[in-house]
């Protein structure tokens, strides 16, 4: 019979969403403006800008290689990890072979080896983001899978999901926007630019190794893991996960959430500099209103899932969303001081504090709706069989990860992303805006209840049986 896992090992599983989030953070967000700086701020653009097949650029082409290797790996990866037989434990094994290269891969990032623009850089690019990606299917895929093995309810799923949300949220909004608070402090401690961002890197780096290196310690799956061992081959494994219709209705919608949540951030540098007529620096004072109101956010969704239900809370939370991105269309670009400017701050503070309660579902409501996938599929199948349909996830939510990235790196090559020619970052929030619109639509069709009941017919059936 399992343990319920001990508040203390709780805790320290759930820095590993801290430890994974930060690496992500430096390789979406830091090393976007490494290689693609704006205009006189003292970088230079590391790999070509032009725009090639109508919407590509070297960046965005490199993002998609890598979220493609990410990917594909996903579904393999959790297939592995459903049928190891390691004797530290099935998910365990995944997470000590990840964790070191996706600590270090992200600092080899911010040491390209040829010249600024040149084919080296290029292929430097390509085969380092392909390298990271894949070690961070290695380690999150597994990760992810061992929430409805170690909270076996609806209850007790909300909680561990907002800890790790809790825990998580902090560094997506530090490393997110306020990474430029380090950058800043590292030019004034009188390192250049390209070395304020390599020492803010290396620190940071060293910081997410601890991290992830704390749930491989924390969680004994032997003692603390509920489900069984997965044996269908590969093949039979991922038909049934894509046979499950909620399943794929949950992916469609989660896919388009997941293009505008992932389009904002990276922004955020871009709309100080060339909107607002600001410093780096100020796009850390901007995602600090979204932190702030993303805390406040918590206390709201966890009774609002517990009330109303995730599909629910969900709906509410995405639509909120898209109307705040909505929101960013509407800046226009102006110095501090001039005839705009407050209104500017206005509108972008507002929008930005908007998105605290849907960041938050983003963060919590999402893993509650797939362990409700799960639980069925394991009355169906006979065996949990998570990391599977977290790896399924992965394999289409990955390529609309790096979707938002190479979208953002063709609206500011195609557009502009400076100072006097920045109609490519206004354009962020209405893009981004339209995609969550769409998956507000989509959520609304989610089955929950009709998912719930028939986990319920079959576990009494079960218990009948018994």
């Amino acid at each position: 019979m399992s343990e319920r896992l001990p508040p203390a090992r709780r805790l320290l599983y759930g820095l590993g969403a801290p430890g994974y989030q930060i690496t992500e953070r430096i390789v979406v967000n830091i090393a976007l403006y490494f290689y693609l700086p704006p205009a006189g701020r003292g970088l230079v653009a590391q790999v070509p800008e032009r725009i090639f097949l109508g919407i590509l650029t070297a960046f965005g082409a490199a993002m998609l290689v890598g979220r493609a290797v990410d990917s594909f790996a996903d579904p393999f990866v959790g297939h592995a990890s459903d049928r190891s037989r390691a004797r530290i434990g099935r998910r365990r094994i995944f997470l000590l072979v990840g964790l070191l290269p996706l600590a270090a891969l992200p600092v080899g990032l911010f040491w390209p080896p040829g010249a600024p623009g040149s084919p080296l850089n290029v292929a430097w690019l390509v085969g380092l983001l392909a390298l990271y990606f894949l070690f961070f299917t290695v380690y999150v895929a597994p990760y992810l899978a061992l929430i409805p093995e170690l909270a076996w309810d609806h209850r007790e799923r909300v909680r561990l999901a907002t800890l790790l949300a809790l825990l998580g949220f902090p560094v997506l909004g530090l490393y997110g926007s306020a990474w430029t608070w380090g950058y800043e402090l590292g030019l004034r401690a009188g390192l250049a630019p390209p070395d304020a961002l390599r020492a803010l890197v290396v620190v940071s780096s060293l910081l997410a190794l601890v991290l992830l290196a704390f749930p491989v310690l924390a969680v004994d799956e032997r003692r603390f893991a509920r489900g069984a061992r997965a044996d269908l081959p590969f093949g039979r494994a991922l038909a049934e996960t894509l046979r499950n219709r909620p399943f794929r209705l949950y992916l469609l919608a989660q896919m388009l959430f997941v293009l505008g949540v992932n389009m904002v951030q990276p922004a955020l540098p871009y709309l100080a500099v060339a909107v607002l007529g600001r410093s780096e620096g100020f796009a850390g004072t901007l995602g600090l209103v979204t932190v702030v109101a993303t805390f406040a956010g918590f206390g709201l969704v966890n009774p609002l899932a517990q009330r109303l239900g995730a599909k629910r809370a969900m709906v509410a939370c995405v639509a909120v969303f898209a109307l705040a991105l909505l929101a960013l269309g509407t800046l226009v670009p102006d110095a501090p001081g001039g005839p705009h400017d407050g209104r500017n701050l206005a509108i972008i503070v507002f929008s930005l504090a908007l998105m605290g309660v849907p960041i938050a579902g983003f963060l919590i409501l999402p893993q509650v709706m797939i362990s409700q996938l799960i639980d069925l599929d394991e009355l169906r199948t006979g065996a949990k069989r998570a990391a599977i349909y977290f790896g399924v996830q992965g394999l289409l939510t990955k390529w609309i990860y790096g979707a938002a990235t190479a979208l953002l790196a063709f609206l500011f090559a195609r557009f502009g992303a400076s100072p006097g020619d920045a109609l490519g970052v206004r354009l962020v929030g209405p893009v981004a805006g339209v995609a969550c619109l769409l998956a507000t639509g989509l959520f609304a069709f989610y089955p929950e209840r009709a998912v719930l009941a028939a986990t319920a017919v079959g576990r009494a059936r079960n218990g009948r049986r018994a």
